[in-house]
């Protein structure tokens, strides 16, 4: 199937909307493993989803780091976050991935679909194309105009295989793209060494 021009737009806005969540690691069309996982909707019947982040969670630990004693410390876990991007009613009707990140979002134009139609737990964001501006923010994050998250999504427990499995499968796509860039620099570092004109350090 053809990807709207619409679709392609919104997946770049999900990738800037997760960096502005905290997400460190961003990619598109992800495949989740989606084992020992139930189906929470019937619409939750997919395991590619559109965007998806990993980033970071922290939480109370008790104890102490060496163990000794009362107290509690907070530790940094990886959580996945997925947005799914819907830009018709028969596409939402399709289905989506509902429950295969720890955070779930649906990405729609304004007023596709109502927030009671949106499965428990996962979070709505809605795009105004009459009022859609972003910019860079002084704090390093980027500030959106016409882009409102009319409903939170809910902290959903996955297994760590999945975050793993995601996080594996977004860094080899990554790697194998870095491949041709280092081949390509191999190449001219090899001419410039061939025609005499090293860089001297």
């Amino acid at each position: 199937m053809v990807e709207s021009a619409l679709h392609g737009f919104l997946k770049v806005v999900g990738k800037a909307f997760l960096m502005n969540q905290g997400c460190f690691l961003v990619d598109t069309e992800v495949s989740l493993s989606r084992f020992g996982q139930t189906r929470l909707h019937d619409l939750d019947g997919h395991h590619v989803i559109d965007v998806c982040g990993v980033g970071e969670r922290f939480k109370k630990v008790r104890g102490r780091p060496n163990g000794e004693g009362p107290g509690g410390y907070e530790v940094a876990e990886n959580v996945l976050r997925g947005v799914e991007v819907k830009v018709s009613r028969s596409d939402f009707r399709n289905g989506f991935v509902c429950t295969g990140c720890n955070y779930n979002y649906l990405l729609t134009p304004m007023r596709l679909v109502a927030p009671w139609e949106v499965p428990r737990g996962v979070g709505l964001v809605e795009y105004n194309r009459h009022k859609f501006d972003v910019e860079l923010a002084e704090e390093g994050r980027l500030s959106f105009r016409g882009l409102r998250v009319v409903k939170n999504p809910s902290f959903r427990s996955i297994g760590r295989h999945q975050v793993d499995s995601a996080t594996s499968f977004m860094i080899r796509r990554s790697m194998a793209e870095g491949l041709e860039d280092a081949l390509g620099e191999l190449r001219q570092a090899e001419q410039d060494l061939a025609s005499g004109s090293e860089k001297r350090i």
